[in-house]
């Protein structure tokens, strides 16, 4: 009970500190002989038929609801296959066939495969399911976090994050990104995640237009809230903040002085002629 009490204030502190406006959605991937508590709510129970997984984060960041998914919760067969492992086919490129025959996202289905080359997967039988619930009010202690929110927050998280001279790689295809992108490869490589939620997030989840989404692993939840805002501490004023005050447009200035970082008049110096 000790720990969720630090992980809720975790949580509250990311929504003070980034004015978030839907909460932080904590996730714990469950192991195959791991309890689960009976505070989750089954999505398949509470909808009467399953549902994409990214409905799920939806309504634990918007309600605040707490779920607990297995394959028989997830309509979204290709991330409850694919990427969490949760069930199987019994041949391995039907996941591709599905796609190349009945949307295509890609061009064939060798586009298909090709897209997904670099994608990161838990093995079948890996998990049993998936424990989503708000961080603010977790019921669990997660494993990452993700916190959907547009690109000006979504800047700041990265430069917190990278703060102490980490760098951040990500990958792109548009297609299952909160799934593959946001919870398995922040699970399996350990790093932060820049995530763009692809169509099955925006259309069937309700993402906004105008919501990204960043992705931390739990062992780095303080170091990235404690580094917040610290990018930029030596520049003459403080520009960086929620809401942004941008400089004004023509002679670009703050407060009347030109708005000008000391990086730059530093190397016009040391320009050689």
């Amino acid at each position: 009970m000790e720990d969720l009490e630090r992980y809720k204030k975790i949580g509250q502190d990311f929504i003070d500190n980034l004015k978030l406006l839907t909460y932080p959605v904590a996730i714990r991937l469950v192991a195959p002989d791991e309890e689960v508590t009976s505070n989750a709510l089954r999505p398949h129970e509470v909808f009467g038929s399953e549902v994409p997984a990214c409905l799920t984060y939806t309504w634990c960041r918007r309600s605040g609801f707490s779920f607990f998914l297995t394959g028989n919760d997830i309509a979204c067969k290709p991330a409850s296959i694919l990427y969490f492992g949760l069930e199987e086919t019994k041949n391995p490129d039907d996941v591709f066939v599905a796609w190349a025959k009945k949307a295509g996202y890609k061009r064939d289905i060798s586009a298909e495969k090709q897209s997904r080359e670099v994608d990161t997967l838990l093995n079948f039988g890996e998990i049993k399911g998936i424990i989503v619930s708000p961080l603010n009010l977790t019921i669990v202690k997660p494993h990452l976090v993700m916190i959907y929110c547009p690109p000006l927050i979504l800047s700041h998280l990265i430069l917190a994050a990278t703060y102490d001279g980490e760098y951040i790689n990500s990958t792109f295809n548009g297609m299952e990104a909160s799934c593959k992108e946001g919870i398995v490869r922040t699970y399996k490589t350990n790093q932060c995640q820049v995530v763009c939620p692809g169509m099955g997030d925006r259309v069937m989840g309700g993402v906004q237009n105008d919501e990204m989404l960043f992705s931390i692993l739990e062992s780095k939840f303080e170091h990235v809230l404690n580094n917040l805002f610290k990018a930029g501490g030596k520049l003459p004023t403080q520009a960086f903040g929620i809401p942004h005050l941008n400089a004004s447009l023509g002679p670009i200035s703050i407060f009347g002085k030109p708005a000008e970082a000391p990086v730059w008049p530093f190397l016009r110096k040391r320009i050689k002629k």
